[in-house]
């Protein structure tokens, strides 16, 4: 038999023989089905995605009045106290210095103290390259007798400006004096007393000029991370650090974690707070460990970090003072409507906290450890609108604690301990 060739199968195909495809059955019902369910096809597709577009658009809308709408509610804890006081003090300079505070009132990371704030110039408020705030009526050369401060936003200043710091108020104190001095201010916001020692031991290893005197302002910040965390001798906002450290492993992973990050996640989380069952769990929040037994340990811990800072003092030849602050939870100062405002939106906001603050200030009172000095009750007979915020102080109020910390400074005597030894011979 003579092999097929090419124009054969093609005859084959076209004379209607049994393979011929043109006239399958099969093929021709599959070919009916495609041709029918095609329009369908499209109109789905073009469904789906009119349906992705909505929930696209729908979810930029939302994250967008998210943004707006409640994320404001984390912004800076001094942001009622700020605009009750601007409500009442319509000066240029005010709002001046509230506008360059709210500029400069961004942070960033700095080794082993975790955190200060970014360099920033401004009429009234500036901070350094090393996040250290200016510090006026001072001098700093090799030759002049130079004190450190250690502290939080206290000592830092919030509520003031350059000119009114706690340390530029002391710095003209020792001008007025006849007595040149140079101040370094080293507070930063949120900064607790162990945080302060490192800083301290970061800042004896890097100085061209060693302090003859360190001074620690403390007592807000102890109480209060206690009663943030739960537990003694933590910084601030230890929790998201530890959640963030906790989770930074597994974000190198493949994750859908990110739309935790999202305002819808946020506003949704914000709705779900108020159910029944989330405010049973912040209410055991609130109740957490007893405050009387807590303080205990608090102020234990100051004590401890006390002794290692003078030991440190006795091998760099510097006088370490330590004196605990003023604040509205625990002082016996005849408060002022618009004081009265500010504490009641404190309490507001950090339920429980008032507690904390009152066992704190009283164990360290009964302790009474030698060396620390105690000036809860600084302010008890003044009348006058002080205070913007439950520590924070105005200008006013800045001037009183100055001049009474220029005369411990001044004066050992007064609860300080003695320099190990003059500056000559470190």
């Amino acid at each position: 038999m003579a092999p097929l060739t090419g124009s054969d199968l093609t005859s084959d195909r076209t004379n209607g023989q049994p393979g011929d495809l043109a006239t399958d059955p099969a093929v021709e019902s599959r070919r009916a089905a495609i041709a029918q369910y095609k329009p369908l096809l499209k109109q789905f597709g073009l469904r789906f995605c009119v349906a992705v577009t909505l929930f696209v658009g729908l979810l930029v809308v939302v994250e967008i009045y998210s943004y707006f709408r409640y994320l404001p509610a984390a912004s800076d804890v001094m942001e009622l106290a700020v605009k009750l006081e601007l409500a009442q003090n319509e000066s240029p300079e005010e709002h001046e210095y509230w506008k360059e505070f709210a500029q400069a009132n961004k942070i960033t990371y700095h080794p082993w103290v975790l955190w200060r704030r970014k360099p920033y110039q401004g009429a009234l408020l500036a901070i350094d390259e090393n996040g250290v705030r200016r510090t006026l009526h001072t001098r700093c050369d090799d030759k002049t007798f130079t004190i450190w401060m250690f502290g939080d936003s206290v000592m830092w200043g919030a509520g003031a400006p350059d000119a009114e710091t706690i340390p530029s108020l002391i710095a003209a104190d020792y001008e007025k004096a006849g007595k040149p001095v140079c101040i370094v201010n080293y507070a930063e916001k949120g900064w607790a007393s162990t945080q302060e020692m490192i800083g301290l031991m970061e800042g004896l290893k890097h100085a061209s000029h060693r302090p003859d005197e360190v001074l620690f302002y403390d007592g807000g910040t102890e109480a209060f991370t206690a009663y943030q965390s739960r537990q003694v001798d933590v910084h601030s906002n230890y929790t998201s650090f530890r959640n963030f450290l906790d989770k930074w492993g597994a974000g190198q992973k493949a994750h859908f974690s990110y739309f935790s990050q999202t305002n819808t996640y946020h506003f949704l989380d914000k709705i779900a707070a108020k159910a029944p069952f989330h405010r049973k769990q912040e209410v055991a929040a609130v109740a957490g460990p007893d405050p009387t037994l807590m303080a205990d340990d608090v102020v234990r811990n100051y004590v401890e970090n006390m002794e290692m800072i003078n030991a440190i003092g006795k091998q760099f030849g510097f006088r370490a003072v330590f004196a605990w602050y003023p604040n509205m939870a625990v002082g016996h100062k005849e408060l002022t409507a618009y004081e009265k405002q500010v504490l009641a939106s404190e309490y507001k906001k950090f339920p429980g906290m008032g507690k904390m603050y009152e066992a704190v200030y009283k164990k360290e009172r009964e302790l009474n450890p030698p060396g620390l000095i105690y000036l809860g009750d600084l302010l008890d007979d003044q009348k006058d609108s002080l205070y913007v915020g439950i520590s924070h102080l105005k200008p006013e109020g800045n001037q009183i604690v100055a001049d009474r910390l220029f005369e411990i400074l001044e004066h050992p005597a007064n609860g300080a301990t003695q320099a190990p030894a003059p500056a000559s011979e470190r």
